[in-house]
């Protein structure tokens, strides 16, 4: 059969796509290994995307051997295919209680019984006794005490086929009570890659064929290539015989026969279309396989063929099998690996925030804490006036009240009980204390808590923030709990809420002891009943006249500030602390952050690149070159014939020199594959690896894309109009907006990376320096006219995009290609670089508008900071189009002017707003 020659170069291909992912994930396991012994998050990513499990399952199915396992309505059915398909009588036609039959490669013809798949079984075979062309029925016959699920023997048939030798089985599972299958079944296929064949001898399926066929569909859940064989040839089959040679009656008989034959066919289609076997839209006779552009088991149907006429369908079945299955597969690595690329961007993008952002936290944390302290030191002197005042004010009340201060001690008093004179004279002296506290205290708060809420939260949050990853304060105290002390320590009040604090008790027990070593007078008053109501006014009397206002409120002052300055003291040990481990960390996360850029990310990115491009040539397969349509600096343009629907079709091919080149060349990949659709981005729609390219010296990557009709330097040298250029560069600024938003920089924007459409509608391509700013090295990339002067230092950010537009929107405006004189007098790049850096911009031509010199000077600003934001460009641009519109548009006569883009000629003279496409 004609298939023999196409089915073996499907399993080569198929063995072929095992061993590039077989050593794509060798490698990814050892990027990997890598990650977690360099990077600190390296454990992380490994354990998040890629477990043992999975590395364990991918081998496993990496490593699985194609298999043709052929079941059959019976013995006979599985016979009459095999020795079809093999072309050779190898099985017995009317046999039946066959073992396990396996077919294999060997040089020699032979024979053997196993058990499993090493132990062979020393027994004498009939086909060991003479020269056998069909196995001997005894030979492939069970005995009565073989059981299939135990130790049973299984037949290996070594033969030299063509088909075999490409490490492919072929097996012949025995007839068996459906209970038993799935766990025959299991024995013999743990490492094989099924492709289930059921043949069918009979007219019609039986009630048992399809509760078997049910049952094989729920061990299995893949596609079925259903086969209808015949003992003879039908005469509908191709012959070489022709039938102009024979007879009248000869031709009726076949005739009739080819018709009987087609009617039995359709009958069993019907059948198998009833029972959801087949589907009914692509299961036809003349056309059983319909090619599918997908190849995943869940689009590739089961298939009813004809022996007679399976060659070609037979091949597709097996090939979109095979290619299922590759798919899997590297959609699988492709997903690690782009999982992995978007966890080093992410992990790149907090360490540069952490890395900009703690000095800034660290200096904001030192200037807040220090105008706290001024203002606590402030209020500790200015409040001492109002604390004297307080206190004197306090007395005064309590002398004019005595009565009224023993009432409240008399409550406080069990009648019942008789006090000493000493415990009650302490009595009286703490409600004095306490009255007293409770006023200054009140004073204290009201200042200290407006400065709390002033200050302590967003410094408190700043400093927890610093302090998260930072546990080693060597012994002393934090700068967190030092700003607290600030507060609560020098007051010593407990200032945890905003609207209620605790003070008197802290302060009376402060007040207490400050008085506890002023001899009083009233405290060696003669020994009187603590009951006697005059002893009690008297002692109160004597105890508030002792009292000296202005010294309590110059010895509560003193120790406020003696407190402020200990807790400062302590902020600025704990902050230099801080800020020591701190900033060693910084150089710990800045070296993570240059091996994620320079070392894990390209490797990971030249990974996806490979796995990726390994889907889509399966898929879609190598594209085809028309012709060469341009040459650049990393590599040729070539349109092709329509590749994945895309017509018309062109592709890149890219050819790395070395390591370096091909990260670059994965980088570009992967940010250019992840930019989602939009109307002004050209969309790479896939790429290639051709190993072949040169002879197979060199691979080139070929990135193919939709094809534009030219671009933006040929249009101006064409010659477009103004209103066309106006619209370019519109359209360029909302594409510039779309990568911005997505977090990416271009680099590179230029008259050769716009191109325009059939319409001269503008899209940015080429993103070889497209790159998210987390990921930016300070690299000096671009082409040199478009370069604004900070790329030069290496630092830089999104900004240069704008600039690099200020430059492209001189050359729309002047409407040529012509490099500006004051550029053109250099001799090389890196005098225009230094004239660059002193301010040297293009010249204004005659012919600029007021507006449209404007924004090329805000643009190329060489401050970044000044250059205008892309939101603010595009509304200038578009008024600067409405214009253009309506200039145009008088210039025209009516019919004229009605055909240019967006004209309307209601609100052609208010400058008509022709722009309707989306902004970002």
């Amino acid at each position: 059969m004609k298939m023999l020659s196409e089915i073996p170069k499907e399993f080569r291909k198929y063995g072929k796509h095992c061993n590039s992912l077989s050593r794509i994930l060798r490698e990814t396991n050892c990027a990997l290994e890598d990650i977690v012994n360099t990077l600190q998050l390296g454990r992380d990513i490994s354990v998040d995307i890629l477990n043992e499990d999975i590395i364990d399952k991918l081998k496993g199915k990496l490593t699985r051997v194609p298999t043709l396992v052929v079941f059959g309505q019976n013995c006979h059915a599985k016979a009459l295919f095999i020795n079809k398909f093999l072309e050779q009588p190898i099985l017995p036609l009317h046999s039946a209680r066959w073992r396990y039959i396996t077919f294999i490669y060997g040089h020699i013809k032979n024979i053997r019984l196993t058990l499993g798949h090493d132990i062979e079984i020393v027994e004498k075979l009939k086909a060991h006794e003479k020269i056998w062309t069909t196995l001997p029925e005894e030979d492939l016959q069970r005995n009565d005490e073989e059981c299939l699920l135990d130790h049973c023997p299984s037949l290996e048939v070594e033969l030299k086929h063509t088909l075999l030798r490409e490490t492919v089985k072929i097996m012949v599972p025995p007839d068996c009570p459906l209970d038993q299958l799935p766990e025959i079944l299991n024995k013999h296929m743990d490492n094989a890659l099924p492709v289930i064949i059921y043949a069918i001898s009979e007219d019609l399926l039986s009630e048992m064929n399809i509760q078997e066929i049910r049952k094989l569909k729920d061990i299995y859940r893949k596609p079925f290539l259903f086969v209808k064989v015949s003992e003879s040839v039908e005469p509908v089959a191709t012959n070489s015989k022709s039938t102009d040679s024979l007879t009248e009656s000869e031709q009726h008989n076949v005739e009739c026969n080819g018709q009987k034959f087609l009617s039995k066919l359709q009958n069993l289609n019907d059948q198998l279309v009833r029972l959801g076997y087949v589907n009914s839209e692509t299961a036809k006779t003349d056309d059983i396989i319909k090619r599918k552009s997908y190849c995943l088991d869940s689009t590739l149907d089961n298939t009813l063929v004809c022996d007679t006429k399976m060659n070609e369908k037979f091949v597709l079945f097996i090939r979109e099998v095979l290619k299922s299955s590759v798919l899997k597969m590297a959609a699988l690595l492709s997903e690690i690996h782009s999982q992995c690329l978007r966890k080093f961007i992410l992990s790149a993008f907090d360490m540069a925030r952490e890395i900009q952002i703690t000095p800034k936290r660290i200096s904001f944390a030192q200037k807040i804490e220090l105008k706290l302290y001024k203002s606590l030191m402030e209020i500790a002197s200015e409040q001492q006036e109002k604390i004297t005042q307080i206190i004197q004010r306090t007395l005064q009340d309590m002398k004019s009240n005595v009565a009224e201060v023993l009432e409240e001690y008399n409550q406080h008093i069990d009648s019942n009980h008789q006090q000493t004179a000493k415990l009650a004279m302490m009595e009286i002296q703490q409600l004095v204390l306490g009255r007293l506290s409770n006023s200054v205290a009140n004073q204290i708060v009201q200042s200290v808590g407006c400065l709390q809420e002033s200050f302590t939260g967003t410094l408190q949050r700043c400093l927890e923030s610093l302090e998260k990853n930072v546990h080693d304060f060597e012994g002393s105290l934090s700068a967190s709990d030092a700003v607290k002390q600030i507060i609560s320590a020098a007051y010593n009040i407990d200032l945890k809420s905003s609207t209620s604090f605790s003070a008197v008790r802290t302060f009376m027990d402060r007040l207490r002891t400050l008085l506890s070593g002023l001899a009083l007078p009233w405290t060696h008053s003669c020994q009187v009943q603590s009951s006697n109501l005059q002893w009690q006014l008297q002692v109160v009397s004597n105890m508030i006249e002792s009292l000296s206002a202005s010294k309590l409120a110059k010895t509560i002052s003193l120790q406020f500030q003696e407190h402020v300055k200990s807790s400062h003291d302590a902020f600025q040990a704990a902050m230099r602390s801080l800020e020591n481990q701190l900033f060693g960390q910084l150089e710990q996360t800045e070296e993570q952050r240059i091996t994620i850029r320079k070392r894990h990310a390209p490797r990971f990115a030249r990974l996806a690149l490979e796995s990726t491009s390994l889907c889509d040539l399966v898929l879609w397969g190598m594209p085809k070159q028309i012709k060469e349509i341009g040459r650049g600096q990393y590599g040729v343009v070539s349109s092709c014939e329509p590749w994945q629907g895309i017509n018309p079709c062109a592709f890149k091919s890219v050819v790395p020199p070395d390591d370096r080149h091909w990260n670059d060349l994965a980088m570009e990949f992967y940010y250019t594959r992840t930019i989602p659709e939009h109307p002004r981005i050209v969309r790479l729609r896939g790429s290639v690896i051709d190993f072949t390219y040169g002879g197979g010296s060199s691979p080139a990557v070929l990135l193919i894309m939709e094809r534009m009709t030219r671009d933006l330097y040929c249009g101006l040298r064409n010659g477009l109009t103004w209103v066309s250029r106006v619209q370019i560069a519109i359209d360029v600024i909302e594409g510039i907006r779309y990568l911005h938003s997505q977090g990416l920089v271009h680099r590179d924007i230029k008259l050769k990376n716009v191109l325009l459409d059939t319409e001269d509608r503008a899209k940015l391509t080429d993103f070889g320096f497209c790159i998210p700013e987390a990921m930016m090295s300070g690299s000096i990339v671009g082409t040199p006219v478009h370069m604004a002067p900070e790329l030069l230092s290496g630092r830089y950010d999104s900004s240069v995009d704008v600039y690099a537009f200020g430059i492209l929107f001189w050359y729309i405006c002047a409407g040529q290609v012509k490099l500006p004189n004051h550029f053109d007098q250099f001799q090389n790049k890196e005098q225009l670089w230094n004239s660059v850096k002193k301010g040297i911009r293009p010249e204004c031509l005659p012919h600029f508008d007021d507006s449209c010199w404007n924004l090329m000077e805000r643009c190329w600003s060489a401050e970044p900071s000044m250059r205008p934001l892309l939101g603010y460009v595009q509304p200038q641009l578009e008024a600067i189009y409405k214009k253009a519109i309506a200039d145009a548009a008088g210039k025209l006569s009516p019919k004229n002017a009605s055909q240019l883009p967006g004209y309307n000629k209601k609100r052609c003279q208010n400058f008509v707003n022709v722009n309707n496409n989306n902004s970002y």
